[in-house]
């Protein structure tokens, strides 16, 4: 394992991996700057690379101890089990007192056991559900009925579908007007801001979709990860309005479409949280396209201290209040 020092550095070493989470991606990495996070460079070898991560090292609270957190990670698509014992022993034994890994590429046996006989194990708690669905771009469209009601209204509403690749003050300002208004009516527990969203939307590795009104005012937008022949969701931003007009289904027939016509091959939806509770209306949402329901490789953790890593938890629990999955 090599820690790489330079961000420029290990995104070219990156670019040898085919395909690159978004949240591994160099656009996330900027949009993450904003926080103020240390961030640490990984690669299990520099020239012939099979594992490349970045992650957040972040103070342990009430002490001076860190983790090192992990969204996703890029992987060859010949890895192994061996590959990933190396790696990941290697990266426990670093300074920090505790890892944690989601993994957002799709699940793998090889991963799985890797991880395990390199000391990884299931957390105590999990944060986020590790299922998605997978859409195949160049199959026939196979939308259900909700589905295709809702582009219908959406026609019938004389919405304008279209590509933002100027992005202006004026358009990250509508970005995060529409962003707050779906937030504030599902609660979420964050916002998007000014600067973190001009650098992700800057990145020549997102993109920005706007769906407009028949008085040209933005109703609904989406940002996506190119990686082609991979694409994926990364955030959403839909106006009250958009609730009644078939926004929300419309904008994402018509990237489809788009990117059908480009050759990509896949579409990641970026999570599904199927539930009896307010979150399933995403899964809902999400499954009306008919994609292939998939399962990521999920969280892991490995800590030095159980005391900690149970620490650790009932923070997140209590504290934090964060949702279980």
């Amino acid at each position: 394992m090599i820690e790489i020092k330079d961000a420029d550095v290990f995104f070219e070493i990156q670019k040898k991996i085919k395909k690159i989470p978004f949240t591994q991606s160099n656009g996330w990495y900027k949009h993450a700057l904003h926080k103020k996070n240390d961030i640490c460079f990984y690669v299990d070898n520099d020239t012939n690379v099979n594992i490349a991560l970045w992650g957040r090292a972040q103070k342990i609270p009430f002490t001076n101890k860190k983790l090192l957190l992990i969204n996703g990670e890029a992987v060859s698509q010949n890895i192994d089990e061996k590959k990933v014992i190396k790696f990941y022993e290697n990266l426990s034994k670093t300074d920090y007192q505790g890892i944690e890994l989601n993994s957002d590429n799709e699940y793998n046996i090889e991963f799985e056991i890797g991880l395990r006989r390199a000391g990884f194990v299931r957390p105590i708690g999990g944060f986020t559900c590790p299922l998605t669905i997978n859409f195949q771009i160049q199959d026939d469209f196979s939308f259900n009925r909700n589905w295709k009601r809702n582009v219908k209204k959406a026609v019938a509403s004389e919405l304008r579908f279209g590509e933002v690749t100027t992005i202006t003050d004026e358009v990250i300002k509508s970005v995060i007007l529409m962003f707050k208004e779906m937030a504030d009516l599902k609660n979420l527990s964050y916002q998007l801001e000014d600067k973190s969203l001009k650098s992700l939307l800057d990145s020549p590795d997102m993109r920005l979709f706007v769906v407009y009104d028949k008085q040209d005012q933005p109703v609904a937008a989406r940002i996506i990860h190119d990686n082609k022949p991979y694409a994926s969701d990364v955030y959403a931003a839909n106006a009250l309005e958009a609730r009644g007009n078939g926004a929300t289904y419309f904008i994402m027939q018509k990237i489809f479409e788009q990117l059908k016509g480009e050759s990509f091959q896949e579409f990641d939806f970026g999570r599904i949280p199927p539930s009896n509770h307010a979150t399933d209306s995403v899964y809902v949402f999400k499954n009306a396209s008919k994609g292939k329901k998939i399962q990521y490789n999920g969280e892991w953790s490995f800590y030095k201290s159980k005391r900690l890593e149970l620490f650790m938890f009932l923070y997140k629990m209590f504290k934090l209040k964060k949702q279980r999955y």
